[in-house]
């Protein structure tokens, strides 16, 4: 899972690095590569004769009951024809919705990865909670160090019950840092972005399973042997400025993706 992880961040990486800094661009960017790669996927994974042929069954029977509204018997047997044949349209669509899911959370993985949160500011502050594997070390052998930059405010806040240790920390300068969490003598890091547009923020570095890793490939995984799960910073939440107000990605990526998709399915030669 982490060369998986690797090969699409990169990817998306070099995808977006003209747009750090212009976000909405960006957007449209992701928009119009999720509409062209599912229709894709649509097209090759589905009976695209059957579903031409049950749109024209379902158009042909929809004018039969405006045709012949005043024919009870017709009307009734065509409302029949038009149940089934929608049965068989949204059958023949399963089909490439089984892969079609799979290319979607990989595309909302990396979206949010880069539009749902964003670097601290200077002067802001935010809670670092480490995550420990249990049957290993104890929180009390956790320790955080944080270069020049930033600042540790709070002692260790200790919670043997659920295997946690968290701090407050300020972010002070602008810049690209590394915090070291030491847990029995051994060292691991976490990246924190602090005051500037950075090409993505990962808000949690983990080493458990693959679903897990999958959902956070910011960053490399912790070993396999750490006795560390996970190592979470609680960055502010993201959004896309639009005429005054702020919106969530899920929903410029949702509208835009259907329009890039319902443009451009005629020039792909689509049925859908």
């Amino acid at each position: 899972m982490g060369a998986f992880n690797t090969a699409i961040t990169g990817a998306f990486d070099l995808l977006l690095a003209p747009f750090y800094t212009h976000p909405w661009w960006g957007m449209v960017v992701l928009s119009a590569l999720s509409g062209v790669l599912l229709l894709l996927v649509f097209r090759h994974t589905s009976n695209q004769r059957a579903i031409r042929a049950a749109k024209d069954h379902i158009i042909s029977h929809l004018l039969e009951v405006l045709l012949y509204r005043d024919e009870l018997r017709v009307v009734l047997r065509a409302q029949a024809r038009l149940a089934k044949d929608n049965l068989r349209y949204l059958g023949h669509a399963l089909v490439p919705l089984v892969f079609m899911i799979p290319l979607v959370l990989i595309l909302m993985v990396q979206i949010d990865l880069r539009y749902g949160r964003r670097p601290l500011q200077v002067g802001e502050r935010a809670i670092l909670a480490v995550k420990l594997h249990s049957g290993g070390p104890t929180a009390d052998e956790v320790s955080l160090s944080a270069p020049p930059g930033l600042v540790i405010e709070t002692p260790a806040l200790r919670m043997p019950a659920i295997r946690e240790v968290d701090w407050r920390i300020r972010a002070d300068t602008d810049g690209d840092y590394r915090l070291l969490v030491t847990v029995a003598g051994e060292e691991y890091e976490k990246r924190i972005v602090v005051g500037r547009r950075a090409p993505r923020v990962s808000a949690r570095r983990t080493g458990e399973g693959l679903w897990d890793r999958f959902l956070n490939p910011g960053e490399p995984p912790l070993p396999a042997d750490a006795p560390i799960a996970s190592v979470a910073v609680s960055y502010p939440g993201a959004s896309l400025p639009l005429f005054g107000r702020r919106l969530h990605w899920i929903w410029p990526w949702l509208i835009l993706s259907l329009a890039f998709g319902y443009a451009l399915k005629g020039p792909l030669r689509v049925q859908v």
